[in-house]
C-alpha cells in the first residue's frame, strides 16, 4: 500500500514538473519573438514604419509616384482591420506579411477572408517579393496603379532599393588624375 502512495506521490509531482515547464517554454517562445521596445524606421516619405521590409515598400511607393497612407484601421463585416497601406486614388489595400509562427499566420488567414468577405481589393507582399522589389512588386501592382518611376534596373549587380542607383559603381577604380 506504501509504494502505491509513492507511485503515486511522484506521478503527481513529475506531472507538476512537467506542466510547469511547458508553461514556462510557451512563455519563453511567445516572448522570442516580441522585441524589448517597438522598432522605428522613417522613410524618404517621413512615414515611421516598423521594419525594413516595410521601409523598403514604403520608400518603393514614394519612388513609384503611388499616394499611399500608411497603417490606419478600418471595420470590415464588424471586425477591425489595421492595414499596412491604403492606396487612395486605387481603392487598393497593401499587406506586408513579413513575420512568421502560428498565431501570425492564423491572423494572416482572418485578414485575407475579412478583405475578400468585404469585397476590398488587397495585394499581399511576401518576404520574398523583396528579394527583387522592381521586378515582383512591379507584377504586383500593374493590375491596379499606373507606375511611373523609372523601368527596372538591369539584372546584373546591387541597386539601392531606395532609388534604383546603381551601387556598384562604388567599387570602380578612381579616375585618373587628370580628369579631377
Amino acid at each position: 500500500m506504501i509504494e502505491i502512495i509513492i507511485y503515486l506521490a511522484l506521478g503527481v509531482a513529475i506531472t507538476l514538473v512537467v506542466s510547469w515547464l511547458i508553461r514556462r517554454f510557451r512563455h519563453w517562445e511567445r516572448r522570442k519573438y516580441a522585441p524589448d521596445r517597438a522598432t522605428k524606421f522613417t522613410c524618404a516619405d517621413q512615414h515611421v514604419v516598423r521594419s525594413k521590409g516595410e521601409m523598403i515598400i514604403d520608400n518603393w511607393l514614394t519612388e513609384q509616384g503611388v499616394n499611399h497612407v500608411y497603417e490606419k484601421t478600418i471595420t470590415v463585416r464588424g471586425h477591425s482591420i489595421k492595414y499596412d497601406w491604403y492606396l487612395p486614388h486605387e481603392n487598393v489595400y497593401v499587406e506586408y506579411w513579413g513575420f512568421g509562427g502560428k498565431s501570425y499566420m492564423q491572423r494572416k488567414r482572418e485578414k485575407i477572408l475579412l478583405y475578400a468577405a468585404g469585397h476590398l481589393h488587397l495585394i499581399s507582399i511576401e518576404d520574398s517579393d523583396l528579394e527583387n522589389i522592381y521586378v515582383h512588386l512591379k507584377r504586383k501592382f500593374q493590375d491596379f496603379v499606373h507606375l511611373c518611376a523609372p523601368e527596372t534596373p538591369p539584372s546584373r549587380g546591387f541597386f539601392c532599393p531606395k532609388c534604383g542607383a546603381n551601387l556598384d559603381g562604388r567599387f570602380a577604380a578612381p579616375p585618373p588624375k587628370s580628369e579631377r
